[in-house]
């Protein structure tokens, strides 16, 4: 298994816009790197938007600034860094991924977002696209990138992008390239992670709806003479007793304030929401079952990793408490 964390780029990842329990600075997430670093995770993953989410007026991290500085005080966690096509060229982000592989000396990865917030692109006066053709566009962007992390000269001519004889140097220093995340559940969203991701994530879900999805994946993959590793997102509430842990996923829950609104309601993460009357984190959340006792997240994780999930990308809070709650309780086990 794999070990990573979300930094909390929104300030929280309880979604609540309280200036109380927001902290998106560099030095919060610096703090949790370090300590994720040091406890043994082996990952983490910034999530990039360019305005919160939960309000413009609320602060939010940039990712890949924030990205290439935990480059520099770091030593072995991998970097993740999200990326939504349209808002950046495809050359330039080929080029500042490249050159952050290099100050990590081999450890960045991006993960490819098809985005599902309309409202920052068009502030930006970026394309939103419809649902379906924001996946052409990410196909057309991640094929560039790669073409320029691994060939000498490259050109590309495609919906919504073209480039003539493009290069970059240094090429990264992973080969033949640095490591491919997506997501995304629909039609798209999946034939798109087949072709081209190394990793497929999946959002925080039952145990028992995770294995159609990864033989669905397995199978397109194999269409394409591909085989793909799978990572999922799940929020931890660990505690020493079941009832406790149940109580402060009750109490997290109730601080939650604050609306997203203008989501496309095509996106399948929108459209498929469990029934559980009580929910914590992004992208799933406490849908993935990580909320009890050491010995219950750790059985609960192994059951996913027996399943096929390598990577498990998590969410706290507060972030450092609960970080370093789960590398002293729910590490070793895992470990073991």
């Amino acid at each position: 298994m794999r070990i990573g964390f979300w930094p909390p780029v929104y300030g929280n990842w309880i979604m609540s816009d309280d200036p109380a329990l927001c902290d998106p600075s560099f030095e919060h997430t610096r703090r949790a790197t370090q300590l994720a670093e040091a406890l043994g995770f082996d990952t983490l993953l910034l999530a990039e938007h360019f305005i919160n989410p939960l309000g413009a007026s609320v602060d939010q991290l940039d990712a890949w600034t924030t990205a290439a500085a935990l480059a520099a005080v770091t030593d072995s966690i991998e970097i993740i860094a999200a990326v939504k096509p349209g808002l950046r060229a495809p050359g330039v982000v080929a080029k500042m991924a490249a050159n952050i592989d290099h100050v990590s000396r081999g450890r960045f990865a991006i993960n490819l977002v098809s985005a599902w917030w309309p409202p920052e692109y068009e502030m930006l006066g970026a394309q939103a696209l419809t649902h379906d053709d924001r996946y052409v566009r990410a196909s057309d962007y991640i094929s560039i990138i790669k073409g320029l992390w691994t060939q000498p000269s490259f050109s590309y001519e495609g919906t919504y992008y073209r480039v003539r004889g493009a290069t970059i140097a240094p090429l990264p220093m992973q080969k033949p390239h640095p490591i491919v995340y997506a997501g995304g559940e629909s039609e798209a969203g999946r034939d798109l992670a087949a072709s081209v991701a190394d990793v497929y994530l999946l959002n925080g879900r039952a145990i028992e709806e995770l294995a159609p999805i990864i033989a669905d994946m397995e199978r397109r993959a194999s269409l394409r003479r591909r085989r793909l590793r799978y990572g999922i997102a799940g929020f931890v509430i660990c505690r020493e007793t079941q009832a406790a842990a149940f109580a402060e996923f009750e109490r997290l829950a109730a601080l939650k304030h604050g609306k997203v609104v203008g989501g496309d309601a095509q996106t399948a993460m929108h459209k498929n929401k469990s029934p559980a009357p009580l929910r914590v984190g992004i992208n799933g959340g406490t849908d993935a079952g990580l909320v009890g006792t050491p010995e219950k997240i750790a059985g609960q994780m192994r059951k996913m990793a027996a399943l096929g999930v390598e990577t498990f990308l998590l969410q706290f809070h507060p972030t450092l408490e609960e970080i370093e709650r789960f590398g002293k309780q729910v590490l070793p086990l895992i470990r073991t």
